[in-house]
C-alpha cells in the first residue's frame, strides 16, 4: 500500500461515482435532489457501463482482455464524470441548484436528534465491526480469487480461481462482472483485491444501502407531521437493528449484508432490490400527495429520470448476479400492474416493459452462451 492508495480509493469509489451521478440530477424533482441520490445514481450508471465494456471483452478478446477492458472503461468513466460536471455547470447557469436537500439537525426536535444520533452510532459500530472482524466463507474462493486472478493474469474468466489452471471461458459466471469491477478498482488504486473486498468495500456498500433506505423512509414518512415526530429517524434505527440482529440463518439478507458485503449476491439483495423498491415508491408517490380536504388526487407525472434509473437498476442486477435479473422483472411487473390499475393508465405497463428490455437481452444472452 502506498500513500496514494487512500486518495485513489476516495477518487474511484466516491468522487468519480458522485460526478457521474450528477448527470440525471436536473431531470429529478428539486425536492429529491441530494448528494446521497447523486452517489447512488452514480453507481447505477457506473456498474452498467462496466458490464457494457467487460462482456464484449470477455467474449471477443482472448488474451489480455482485462487490459483492454481497463482502457475502455477508464475512458468511459472519465467521459461520464466530465458529462456530470458539465451538466451541473449548465444547470447552474440556468439558475438551478443541482443539490438541494440536506439533513439539518438544527431544525429537529430533541427526540429526532437523539434518533439520528443513535442511528449514526449504530452505523459506525457496523462499519467498525465489518472492518475489524472481517469474515471469510467458501464463496470467496470464487469471487475474491476471481478478482485476484484477473489482476495477475490480465485475462477474465479464462483461469480457474480454485486451482490457477487455464480453462475455457467460464460461461456460468462471466456475465456477472462485479468481481471484474473489483479487480478494476484494485488495478487503479494498487490495492490488493482481497484487502479491497474484505476491508474497504464494506465502507462503500453499507453506507450506500442506508442511503437507499433513507430515501425509502422519506416516501413512507413523506407527510411533514410524520417527519417532525421522528418517524424517519426511528425507521432508520429499526432498519439498522434489523441488520445487526438478522443473522438467524446463513441465508438471510442481513447475514449477507454484514458478513459477505462484497459478493454479488449480497450487493444484489442489499442494494439493487431496495433501490428498485425505492424507485417504484418514487413513481407511485410523485405528484400524489393530497392537500387537506382534497378528495381527488392530482394527475401523476412520473419523472423520466426515475424510469431511466429503474432501467439502470435492472442492468446493475445483471452485474451482480443472474438470479436478480429475473426477480427484478417480477417485482417491477407486479408493481406496474397495480399502478396501472390505480391510475387507469396502460402506458405505465408499457414503460415497465420497456425498462425490462435489458433483462430480457441478458437472459437471452445467458441462454445462448449456455446452448
Amino acid at each position: 500500500m502506498t500513500i496514494f492508495t487512500i486518495p485513489g480509493l476516495i477518487l474511484w469509489l466516491f468522487i468519480i461515482p458522485f460526478c457521474i451521478g450528477l448527470i440525471p440530477m436536473p431531470w429529478i424533482p428539486e425536492k429529491d435532489r441530494n448528494a446521497g441520490v447523486a452517489l447512488v445514481a452514480g453507481y447505477l450508471i457506473m456498474l452498467p457501463l462496466c458490464w457494457l465494456v467487460t462482456v464484449p471483452c470477455i467474449l471477443f478478446v482472448e488474451y489480455n482482455s482485462f487490459l483492454v477492458m481497463v482502457r475502455w472503461f477508464t475512458v468511459l468513466l472519465a467521459a461520464a464524470a466530465a458529462a456530470g460536471i458539465g451538466i451541473c455547470m449548465w444547470a447552474a447557469r440556468k439558475g438551478e441548484r443541482v443539490l438541494r436537500q440536506r439533513l439539518d439537525m438544527m431544525d429537529m426536535t430533541w427526540g429526532e436528534r437523539l434518533g439520528w444520533l443513535v442511528f449514526f452510532a449504530l452505523l459506525a459500530w457496523q462499519l467498525y465491526k465489518a472492518f475489524t472482524l472481517t469474515s471469510f466463507d467458501g464463496d470467496d474462493a470464487e469471487y475474491v480469487a476471481q478478482s485476484l486472478v484477473t489482476v495477475q493474469s490480465n485475462t477474465m474468466y479464462r483461469i480457474l480461481p480454485y486451482t490457477g489452471g487455464t480453462t475455457s471461458l467460464d460461461i456460468r459466471h462471466s456475465l456477472a462482472v462485479l468481481p471484474i469491477w473489483i479487480a478494476y478498482i484494485g488495478r487503479m488504486t494498487g490495492l490488493h483485491t482481497t484487502i479491497l473486498a474484505h476491508s474497504v468495500l464494506p465502507f462503500v456498500w453499507i453506507p450506500l444501502t442506508y442511503i437507499v433506505f433513507y430515501e425509502i423512509g422519506k416516501h413512507l414518512f413523506r407527510r411533514k407531521e410524520e417527519k417532525t415526530k421522528g418517524g424517519l429517524a426511528l425507521f432508520m434505527v429499526f432498519i439498522a437493528l434489523f441488520q445487526m440482529f438478522g443473522n438467524v440463518s446463513i441465508y438471510t439478507n442481513e447475514t449477507f449484508f454484514l458478513t459477505r458485503t462484497w459478493q454479488g449476491k449480497a450487493v444484489a439483495a442489499s442494494f439493487v432490490i431496495p433501490v428498485t423498491i425505492w424507485l417504484l415508491l418514487w413513481i407511485f408517490d410523485e405528484g400524489d400527495e393530497r392537500n387537506p380536504g382534497e378528495k381527488k388526487r392530482r394527475k401523476k407525472k412520473e419523472p423520466a429520470a426515475v424510469w431511466a434509473l429503474l432501467a439502470l437498476a435492472n442492468m446493475t442486477a445483471g452485474v451482480c448476479t443472474s438470479m436478480v435479473v429475473f426477480l427484478n422483472v417480477v417485482l417491477i411487473g407486479a408493481a406496474a400492474f397495480w399502478l396501472m390499475v390505480v391510475e387507469r393508465k396502460f402506458s405505465i405497463l408499457i414503460k415497465a416493459g420497456c425498462i425490462c428490455i435489458p433483462n430480457g437481452v441478458y437472459m437471452l444472452l445467458y441462454l445462448f452462451l449456455h446452448a
